[in-house]
């Protein structure tokens, strides 16, 4: 299962760039498929200008897909799932086309959200949809094949280690389709309880890192780690103009905390993207061999 997700896996961006201009297109999917295009699209988060608030940031990582048979389990399935919502959309499409599917074929992908990796994002590769209902189909129930996987193998890095021998450090993996204006923006996040820090009482610290890219920043993240009511935050920025712009706003960030009723830790700009730690070996098989 892990080799096959992680040859098909993409990011939900080539995906929603094809949602959108498929639905713009009179008359160019059925009614079903036209449904389940729209509830896709419909869990993309506006973004305010002033940032998300912290209810807007919770209900999207809820309705990451990363929960969905979690929540069911309990019975709080949020009513919009995005797991849910790719399953749906590729079931409409696998129907309308009668089982004649595009072959899976290599294509640019995103870096694929593996334990332990950090998040990075890349600039997606958004090809043109092809003119052809058929065509535009095939092409859009592969990209929906591949965001499906992406989400499983999210939850699969979000599962306890089951290996005694080699235990890892839970973590939680998501990705989130944010619109800034009309630009569609996917944010990786990545969420871990922190054994290295750690107060006198013995309670542990979280981590939250995360990394967007923007048309006009270039790829952009953060680290923020909070124990207590004690956060430090480790911004980077892979390009250096930006880096230098994000350098000069951090006087206002320890006065914003404190007006959150946080104390300000350690606060520290990189010029360059963290470096990516080496998967144990023998955890995941090349799909190839």
């Amino acid at each position: 299962m892990i080799p096959e997700a992680l040859a098909r896996q993409n990011s939900l961006a080539a995906l929603m760039a094809s949602l959108a201009a498929a639905v713009a297109r009179p008359g160019a999917l059925p009614e079903p498929v036209l449904r389940a295009a729209l509830q896709v699209l419909g869990l993309r988060v506006q973004l305010p200008s002033n940032g998300p608030t912290a209810d807007l940031l919770r209900t999207a990582i809820e309705r990451s897909g990363t929960f969905l048979e979690a929540s069911l389990a309990k019975g709080t399935a949020p009513s919009a799932d995005m797991k849910s919502a790719l399953l749906a959309l590729r079931l409409s499409l696998a129907t309308w086309l009668g089982g004649n599917l595009a072959p899976v074929h290599a294509t640019q992908q995103a870096a694929p959200p593996l334990r332990g990796m950090p998040p990075r994002a890349a600039q997606p590769d958004l090809q043109p949809l092809p003119e052809t209902a058929r065509e535009a189909a095939r092409a859009l129930h592969q990209q929906a094949d591949a965001a499906v996987s992406r989400v499983k193998l999210m939850q699969l890095a979000s599962l306890p280690d089951a290996d005694p021998m080699r235990p890892a450090v839970p973590e939680l993996r998501m990705e989130v389709p944010f619109l800034l204006g009309s630009e569609l923006v996917m944010a990786q996040f990545q969420v871990f309880r922190d054994g290295a820090r750690k107060r006198a009482d013995g309670k542990r610290g979280w981590t939250m890192r995360f990394a967007m890219n923007f048309s006009g920043t270039g790829e952009v993240g953060a680290e923020v780690g909070l124990i207590g009511r004690s956060v430090s935050v480790a911004l980077w920025a892979a390009e250096r103009d930006t880096a230098e712009r994000l350098e000069a706003t951090l006087p206002e960030l320890a006065p914003a905390l404190a007006a959150l009723g946080l104390e300000a830790g350690s606060i520290r700009i990189r010029s360059a993207p963290p470096e990516p730690e080496t998967p144990p070996s023998g955890r995941y098989l090349d799909s190839v061999t």
